[in-house]
């Protein structure tokens, strides 16, 4: 039931501030869930926890390729274990003018993983499809 409440939570805090976001859709970070972008901040809130990273660095690999990269810094909160911090290094498409998609993979260090509390190191990935508004 806490889980629940949590991801209740979060999604009606992100789904009440959509009207300022610059894109809305639905992906796979933590868990499936909600993926919203406002100007350089990805956000995500999903049935396993949420996320949000700042974007600091943008770019293109040439005129050639379809895709955009981009660079950030972020943190994540699992709904029943697991706080920590994340450097989410992606790649984005837009493949209709109001539609874009991501892909993205992130190191992140886990301060509280479940039972033991330790530190953990991993690498993981999320990817999503966005509307711009």
């Amino acid at each position: 039931m806490k889980k629940i409440s949590y991801a209740l939570i979060a999604a009606s805090v992100l789904l009440s501030t959509s009207a300022n976001a610059e894109k809305l859709g639905f992906g796979v970070d933590q868990g499936f869930g909600v993926v919203a972008q406002f100007d350089n901040i990805n956000a995500f809130v999903g049935n396993d926890g949420a996320s949000a990273d700042f974007i600091f660095n943008r770019g293109s690999f040439s005129s050639d390729v379809p895709f955009d990269w981009y660079v950030g810094a972020g943190a994540f909160v699992g709904w029943d274990d697991g706080i920590g911090v994340r450097m989410p290094f992606g790649i984005r498409m837009n493949f209709t003018p109001k539609w874009d998609a991501f892909f993205q993979i992130h190191p992140l260090l886990d301060f509280d993983d479940g039972k033991n509390s330790d530190t953990k190191f991993s690498v993981d990935a999320s990817i999503g499809v966005r509307y711009e508004f």
